[in-house]
């Protein structure tokens, strides 16, 4: 590994899993550190003593503005700044638009554009003050393409594509705003939805794979390499701008 994160600060929301987690443990191995913020704050704490490297658990319920900014007021206190920050934090629900009434909707939606609002416009400030920083947010390829039953979850990634082109053209010239869309990816959100649909991990990640051209899913740690990217200077040319990272799901 290279050094491209040397004494650099991660604030990542959805940190204790997944791609979320994925990213911090790769950003460690390249000489920085993090914290990692979560709903399950025990679980995070964990994960942190995990990783090591000076690595914090915070708690917070990223759809809560207050919550947010108070994980981000904590990282800079312990921290004294961030110069990195991933909003991975969220959920997935799907099902027949019938099924879904208002507050089931507009939770979905505050966990994701709101959690994603929310950390670019307190990491944001943080990170001019800091001379630069680059901010990655996680959208999907459901906001390109229609699935079944995928109506709020495909809406509220959409959104996410959205605040990341408007909100990068504020945050210039210090701080760079990318999103890394993903594809079918094995984490812990999408396992339960493997098992469901084959009846063992196994058997489900077989069908899951099977619609995409490499005939396989892809792994957080591989989605954390497309992130990593975004975060370092290697992109120091690239702002407001989408990465599909799918194993060519949206090809056709």
């Amino acid at each position: 590994m290279s050094n491209r994160f040397e004494n650099k600060v991660l604030f990542v929301t959805g940190g204790a899993s997944g791609i979320g987690r994925a990213t911090a443990e790769r950003v460690v191995a390249e000489g920085g550190t993090a914290a990692l913020v979560d709903l399950d704050l025990a679980k995070s704490q964990a994960v942190a003593a995990e990783i090591g490297h000076g690595c914090i658990g915070l708690g917070a319920n990223v759809a809560d503005e207050n919550q947010v900014k108070a994980a981000v007021d904590a990282t800079v206190a312990k921290f004294g700044g961030i110069d990195l920050a991933l909003a991975a934090g969220g959920h997935a629900e799907f099902g027949p638009i019938a099924e879904w009434d208002a507050a089931r909707f507009t939770k979905m939606l505050e966990v994701h554009v709101g959690g994603t609002f929310y950390v670019c416009k307190y990491v944001t400030p943080v990170m001019k003050a800091r001379g630069n920083g680059s901010i990655v947010t996680i959208a999907s390829t459901a906001a390109f393409m229609a699935n079944n039953n995928n109506v709020p979850y495909g809406a509220a990634k959409a959104g996410i594509t959205g605040i990341t082109r408007q909100f990068s053209l504020e945050a210039l010239p210090e701080v760079r705003i990318n999103c890394i869309a993903p594809g079918r990816t094995i984490t812990g959100m999408t396992s339960p939805l493997m098992v469901q649909r084959g009846g063992d991990m196994e058997k489900g990640e077989e069908i899951f794979g099977a619609a995409i051209p490499m005939k396989r899913m892809g792994r957080a740690d591989e989605l954390a390499a497309a992130i990593c990217f975004f975060l370092s200077s290697d992109s120091s040319f690239i702002t407001g701008q989408t990465l599909i990272v799918d194993g060519g799901e949206t090809i056709s």
